[in-house]
């Protein structure tokens, strides 16, 4: 412009960091003071941190930063990279060392390179921090224990979580043959639905499992689930209903990978006796009993059979044909006089023996 000039300045900075400086112009008729302060940055991250943690577990790193200053600080945090969490804003007294919170939180096997980067509004300085986040199998959501009794349909709502921008439909399966439920589950975009899982036992005891929600897209073969050792879960009597399906072209390819399971532990109670057999024999003579069972069952059922006293001998096995009656027999040699009450646990029978 007219009237001003020019005055050329070289700054050639060692490192990063502030630098203040001033400028004093001197004249005959004039003095001036120029204050120029010029603010380096690295050009490297100053430091790079590591996250390893199974899906939807989070692990949060505390970053330590220091004001050495006579004045407060404020950062604006801007983060880069998918699934890494942190307050957007971070205020630092003078003299102050405050801890700033990263989570990395992933939903599924991934791994995600990022950038943490905190600009100080009063002296313009960025703090730069590389991150890397693995998330490596998920663990299961929740574990859940479910009591029953052999015979008997017991209904356990599981809550499924969504955590994904995307309408998402995930297929059931689990390694347990005394459960179902409906195979298919759509879950809108940042929610939870619950799904109900049935369970009837046929024998008593404990019995442990997962129930594992994976994402399926359409243009996944049948053919691959051959392989799978999971079973769909509605391979008993309640199918999905076709209409609730809906399967969705992901944009992010990563969904795909997509899986949730829970840990299902299952008690099992013996359920009451289907008859109680009343006996007379005399002890030191070998008396046969017949106990009636049946399959109604359309396929081949096998059936362990314990029996509860040494004075009892029979096959510790049964094999009923679909929809097959026999009688299942049970040889008792009481060794002594007295009244006894035994129970034969393949068939759930009570025998009120009276001895003589």
């Amino acid at each position: 412009l007219e009237g001003t000039v020019s005055i050329p300045l070289r700054f050639a900075p060692l490192g990063p960091g502030r630098y203040p400086c001033k400028i004093l112009l001197l004249s005959r008729y004039d003095v001036r003071v120029y204050v120029i302060e010029g603010i380096v940055n690295e050009e490297e991250p100053e430091a790079e941190l590591l996250f390893k943690t199974p899906a939807f577990e989070p692990l949060t790193q505390h970053i330590p930063i220091k004001n050495e200053t006579k004045k407060p600080w404020k950062f604006l945090v801007k983060i880069e990279g998918e699934w890494f969490y942190g307050p957007p804003i971070l205020h630092v007294g003078p003299g102050e060392t405050i801890q700033y919170p990263l989570t990395f939180k992933p939903i599924l096997e991934c791994e995600i390179m990022g950038k943490l980067t905190l600009q100080n509004e009063v002296d313009g300085m960025a703090h730069v921090v590389e991150i890397d986040g693995i998330g490596t199998k998920p663990l299961a959501l929740d574990h859940i224990v479910i009591n029953c009794i052999v015979g008997n349909v017991t209904d356990k709502s599981i809550i499924v979580p969504n955590y994904t921008k995307s309408l998402l439909t995930f297929k059931v399966t689990s390694d347990l043959e005394i459960v179902w439920g409906n195979s298919y589950i759509t879950i809108e975009p940042d929610n939870s639905i619950p799904y109900t899982l049935h369970v009837c036992p046929w024998k008593r005891g404990d019995f442990r499992g997962a129930i594992t929600f994976s994402v399926k897209s359409r243009d996944e073969e049948d053919s691959q689930e051959d392989t799978d050792p999971e079973k769909d879960i509605s391979s008993q009597e309640t199918p999905s209903d076709p209409s609730t399906i809906i399967f969705e072209e992901y944009s992010d390819e990563k969904v795909k990978t997509l899986k949730i399971w829970y840990h299902i532990e299952i008690h099992s109670s013996p359920a009451p006796p289907v008859d109680t057999i009343e006996l007379h024999c005399t002890a030191l003579e070998t008396t046969c009993i017949e106990i009636p069972i049946s399959n109604s069952k359309g396929r081949i059922i096998r059936m362990d059979v314990k029996l509860t006293s040494s004075a009892f001998n029979g096959p510790e096995e049964v094999r009923l044909n679909p929809f097959e009656c026999l009688n299942y027999i049970v040889w008792y040699s009481p060794a002594a006089t007295g009244y006894r009450e035994e129970r034969t646990l393949g068939s759930y029978c009570n025998l009120l023996l009276i001895l003589c």
